[in-house]
């Protein structure tokens, strides 16, 4: 935390100007507020049992607004004035909140400390900021950060990838990369082509778990050894595959985007659109300049200056925080989601430069918040597919992110599926371990050209670990088995951008959304054919009627061109089309006058 007053003005910043810096004036942060899972702490002295108690739920809270992550910053009050303590009394608060994480079985680490006096004052004063983060009970119950590596081809995407989950440094020629490359085609010529996923470990103490760990060989095994997992989604750079990386971008829901700049390179048209397009979806953007070891001074000054002139660009406006030390990476992750920061890493995959910074960054980077997250778990199950397989032996699989509700295997519930067991509350689901069965309840996964087909899921699995339960806001993947053999008998197509649901809903053909025009090189009107990508639904739309002009936010009805779909307000899209029509959006409604009506 301990952030800085931000900038008015889009300026290179670096933590010189923190709170966490001693030579700073200003020993203020912002008031703490009820919601998040950052707590201020005076002290934490001598608390009597009564006061742990109510201590350890606090606690509690804070972990479960963080997804199993807290933040405490001792010494600090809750109008946010550092008063420091001496160093006996900083021990002792942290030995409290040693205790109270033991109660909680979560692990307490020392971020960073910092003398909050003057020079000459005797004793010195120091506050501290102390993660808390909950250890791992079973391997279903590691929290995720989903992070989209986007960027230009020939920016080092893959080969960073590569380092990062090998920790082994790349040799200058695209070594490293080699092991995440999925397709021949893409081995010859360097570029990725698909979506790729990669992940990321960190334990409780936030040691990085990858495959150069002792004993580690496989996604399993991260796994089962780490609290906390790092995804990551390797989109394509070359313009050829632009659509995929779109598709990526809207399907996949990723919490975080890294964009990745070649020193040597300059900042292109392609990374251009992709930042626009992530900080039009309103997700949070930092950037890794990468090849810094190959770069020229001039080289990389002119990438800098690209940079900066593009984050002053209306509707980015961003602060850029180019991370030098271990403070940077502290107020880099704690303080740009919300505020107008974005952090910049200088490194090198052959040299391994700054490397560690990047490292530590991605330990301290917190879950996404999802608004009113526990009343949308008690929703109705809500899961669309990103990803299709065949698993010789399991069938059809599918792979996905449930937006909403909870699915279970458990015989505890197959007279009731949306309920926990008598006792457990929701909070608490996650702490039990619940006998592995295929769930009784029926959903129905569609539509397939306006039909749904009755399945049943026998089981899950997050990261190819089997898991009992999945809840709202996690990637799963589900084996399903058809209950009705007159659906495949149909011919019953899987694809990307169907539901599994509780119910059978109603696919539609036209739907209304309000769209900010990012580059057309034609006005936007009726029978306009494009492209829109609403999460994993990618299909060719034409426009119904458009009300408003470019120059502010256009209401515009589309209708699908190859079948109906299931849109529910309010979900993001981008749309693409020809002149190089670019928008984004958000659905505001869609037609039942057109509900399962031909073209």
């Amino acid at each position: 935390m301990f952030r800085r007053n931000e900038a008015s003005d889009v300026t290179l910043a670096t933590s010189q100007n923190s709170f966490m810096d001693s030579q700073v004036t200003d020993l203020r942060m912002p008031p703490e507020i009820e919601q998040g899972n950052v707590e201020y702490k005076l002290q934490l002295v001598n608390t009597p049992p009564d006061r742990l108690e109510h201590l350890i739920t606090q606690l509690k809270w804070r972990l479960a607004e963080g997804y199993g992550e807290a933040m405490y910053e001792i010494g600090v009050s809750d109008k946010g004035s550092l008063v420091g303590l001496t160093q006996a009394d900083l021990d002792s608060s942290v030995a409290t909140l040693k205790k109270m994480g033991e109660a909680l079985h979560a692990d307490v680490s020392i971020i960073r400390e910092r003398v909050v006096t003057a020079d000459t004052t005797v004793p010195a004063r120091k506050v501290a900021e102390v993660l808390v983060r909950r250890c791992l009970s079973d391997v279903q119950h590691f929290l995720e950060v989903r992070v989209a590596i986007i960027g230009g081809a020939d920016a080092g995407k893959s080969t960073l990838l590569g380092v990062l989950t090998h920790d082994e440094a790349d040799n200058g020629r695209g070594k490293a990369r080699l092991n995440l490359l999925r397709h021949r085609h893409e081995i010859k010529s360097g570029r990725t082509s698909s979506i790729s996923h990669q992940i990321l470990g960190f334990d409780p103490h936030g040691t990085p778990i990858n495959y150069a760990s002792n004993n580690i060989q496989t996604w399993a095994q991260i796994c089962e050894t780490s609290s906390k997992i790092i995804t990551f989604l390797d989109m394509c750079g070359h313009p050829k595959y632009q659509n995929t990386t779109l598709s990526g971008l809207t399907g996949h829901a990723p919490d975080y985007a890294c964009l990745i700049i070649g020193a040597n390179g300059g900042v292109p048209d392609v990374s251009r659109e992709h930042l626009g397009i992530a900080v039009s979806l309103k997700v949070p953007v930092f950037v890794v300049i990468t090849k810094i070891d190959i770069a020229t001074p001039s080289q990389l000054t002119r990438t800098v200056g690209a940079l900066l002139t593009l984050f002053k660009s209306p509707g980015i406006r961003r602060v850029p925080l180019v991370v030098q030390s271990q403070d940077d990476v502290v107020v880099s992750a704690s303080g740009f989601v919300d505020s107008a920061i974005i952090p910049i890493f200088l490194t090198s995959s052959v040299t391994g430069e700054n490397m560690p910074f990047l490292v530590s960054f991605f330990n301290l980077l917190p879950k996404h918040p999802t608004p009113n997250y526990d009343s949308l778990i008690d929703e109705d199950v809500e899961y669309q597919i990103e990803e299709i397989y065949s698993v010789p032996g399991a069938g059809s699989v599918v792979g996905g992110k449930l937006h909403a509700g909870r699915v279970l295997l458990s015989r505890h519930l197959q007279n009731h599926p949306n309920r926990p067991p008598d006792g457990v509350t929701t909070s608490d689901l996650s702490l039990h371990t619940l006998p592995v069965a295929p769930t009784s309840q029926t959903f129905y996964l569609g539509p397939d050209r306006g039909a749904f087909a009755p399945v049943a899921i026998t089981s899950i699995h997050r990261h190819r670990c089997p898991v009992n339960v999945v809840k709202a806001g996690q990637a799963a993947s589900f084996a399903i088995t058809f209950l009705n053999d007159q659906s495949t008998d149909n011919g019953f197509r899987l694809r990307k951008g169907q539901f599994i649901l509780p119910y059978i809903s109603k696919p539609v053909w036209e739907f209304t959304a309000e769209l900010n025009i990012l580059h057309a090189s034609t006005p936007l009107a009726v029978n306009t054919h494009a492209v829109v990508y609403i999460h994993s639904v990618r299909q060719a739309v034409r426009v119904v009627a458009v009300q408003g002009d470019a120059n502010s936010v256009m209401v515009v009805v589309f209708r699908f061109l190859v079948e109906a779909e299931c849109v529910n307000p309010g979900r993001s899209l981008v749309v693409r089309g020809v002149g190089n029509l670019k928008c984004v959006g958000k659905v505001v409604s869609v037609s039942t006058d057109t509900v399962l009506e031909g073209r």
